[in-house]
């Protein structure tokens, strides 16, 4: 999967069901080339450009419960 088709979906957390963002950029560990976590932030659905004073959320990639079609879901896969 390409960055680029991550960019486009919702992020929801789904232990609160909340839209966090989209996905904005990525922390990767030079020495492996994996990714660490995905930075979500512009908590609103309106322009992806417009994210000043907007709060950047790191979600590490443990986190990541499932990526579908059109939205991506985070928060513990166990529900805990």
């Amino acid at each position: 999967m390409r960055f680029s088709e991550i960019q486009k979906k919702e992020v929801i957390d789904i232990k609160r069901g909340v839209f966090l963002g989209f996905v904005q950029d990525a922390t990767i560990d030079t020495k492996t080339g994996k990714v660490e976590s995905l930075h979500v932030g512009g908590g609103e659905r309106s322009s992806l450009f417009e994210g000043k004073g907007r709060e950047v959320k790191r979600v590490a990639l443990a986190d990541i419960a499932t990526i579908g079609k059109d939205i991506m879901l985070v928060g513990n896969k166990d529900g805990n």
